[in-house]
């Protein structure tokens, strides 16, 4: 179903002996249903002598059409100069439409009307996806020079007089391409979401663009949402569709799990949530301790503990002993393989002091920061990590990478900025 809603202005329905912009619209677009909204003015006329819904009757006489007609008489309004005044009323009017008719398509008219209303169309138009705002030229291509006598119409005279009646007339509707313009600013919105790494945003406003963008760009974005929420299972089921090699250099199932984590916490500093970055120390200075250990000292886990059901392990203060690892005094059988206990082990058993020093100081963060932030209520701010570690967030995450390193993940200057490239290739597919 395709649904005009147009107001009526003084050139309406026929002037200058050619259509006027309402009736040229239903020349050429034949709608099933008009909306005529009418102004205090403009109602005085049609209680004179029906010429708006008369028009469209011989219309569709002529073109074997038919059409119902819908008349919105607003009697109280007069001020027709206020754009305030059409916002709010069409807005509503259209969205009645929409809930009555369903329509696939409404078009409103952007030629007929006063300067007010015709603008307050052009806007909704924009903001709406299905809504097309139709101009409609005069047949000078300018001004209309001349009115005929509103109060003295003669439609029937008028309807003998149109030019627009013979065949191959002048099609003088055009489709407005305001929503282009708007679909430019909410690009440009797009692409500062996606330099923010906000995909989620950037997602919601493609879908108020007017021109769909490709299915290459709605498909890499999920791929960067997902990855964004390290949602690895969908980022590899979905990859391999387009050429992203570039976008994952480490591919190997947890080597890709820490990668994408260290990545994952890179952002949240960026976009300075502080809170959440430290709390992330704990989870990836585990999974690195643990490679540490074996790289460094040749112990697995299964050399020094026992899997629980749960899959987390615990120490075996047997195996310690067959390994000549002495215990602290509070080691127990059930005590959690921690990073505190890794590194514990590590001063015992390794001779490399530049992984010590680094896992130590890695520790204090986790012991003076990271516990307190997943624990209490606080404001973690850069400048309070700073003062209870001694460190900046920026060499924290540096750290994290140089461990990484250690743990036999080698990740590059160029494997740090992959994010980067990634917003650049997905702002290059809008």
């Amino acid at each position: 179903m395709k649904v005009l809603f147009s107001a009526v202005g003084g050139t309406d329905p026929i002037s200058n002996c050619k259509d006027g912009s309402m009736l040229h619209i239903c020349r050429v677009y034949q709608p099933d249903k008009v909306y005529l909204y009418l102004s205090k003015e403009m109602c005085a006329y049609h209680d004179q002598d029906d010429r708006y819904q008369k028009s469209l009757q011989l219309l569709g006489k002529d073109l074997h059409w038919h059409c119902e007609i819908k008349v919105i008489q607003d009697k109280e309004m007069e001020h027709v100069q206020i754009f305030d005044a059409f916002i709010a009323p069409f807005e509503q009017m259209l969205s009645e439409i929409r809930q009555k008719d369903k329509p696939k398509e409404i078009l409103v008219n952007v030629s007929s009307g006063t300067p007010a209303m015709k603008s307050s169309l052009q806007m909704l138009s924009m903001l709406w996806n299905d809504i097309t705002a139709i101009q409609v030229s005069t047949p000078r291509k300018s001004l209309n020079k001349y009115h005929e006598d509103k109060d003295q119409y003669h439609l029937d005279i008028q309807w003998e007089c149109n030019e627009d009646r013979k065949e191959g007339f002048e099609n003088r509707c055009m489709v407005s391409d305001a929503k282009r313009l708007l679909d430019r600013i909410r690009i440009e919105n797009i692409q500062k979401y996606i330099a923010e790494y906000d995909y989620e945003a950037a997602k919601m406003m493609a879908g108020t663009l007017s021109v769909k963008p490709s299915q290459e760009f709605v498909d890499c974005l999920d791929i960067a949402i997902a990855r964004n929420r390290l949602d690895l299972y969908y980022v590899n089921n979905n990859r391999k569709k387009y050429d992203l090699q570039h976008w994952f250099p480490f591919t190997g199932e947890r080597e890709m799990q820490e990668y994408e984590y260290l990545l994952a916490m890179q952002i949240k500093l960026l976009k300075k949530q502080y809170a959440d970055f430290i709390r992330d120390v704990t989870p990836i200075f585990y999974s690195f301790s643990e490679k540490v250990l074996e790289k460094s000292c040749g112990l697995k886990f299964a050399d020094i503990g026992k899997e629980q059901k749960s899959g987390a392990w615990n120490l075996s203060l047997k195996k310690l002993r067959i390994q000549n690892i002495k215990p602290q005094n509070n080691w127990r059988d059930y005590t959690f393989i921690s990073s505190y206990v890794i590194l514990s082990i590590l001063q015992q058993k390794s001779s490399d002091k530049k992984v010590l020093d680094l896992m130590g100081k890695i520790r204090i963060v986790e012991q003076k920061v990271r516990n307190l932030a997943a624990h209490q209520i606080l404001g973690v701010t850069a400048g309070w990590i700073k003062k209870q570690t001694g460190f900046e967030p920026i060499q924290i995450m540096d750290m994290m990478f140089e461990l990484a390193g250690y743990a036999g993940l080698k990740i590059c200057c160029k494997d740090k900025q992959v994010y980067q490239v990634m917003n650049q290739d997905l702002m290059g597919m809008l």
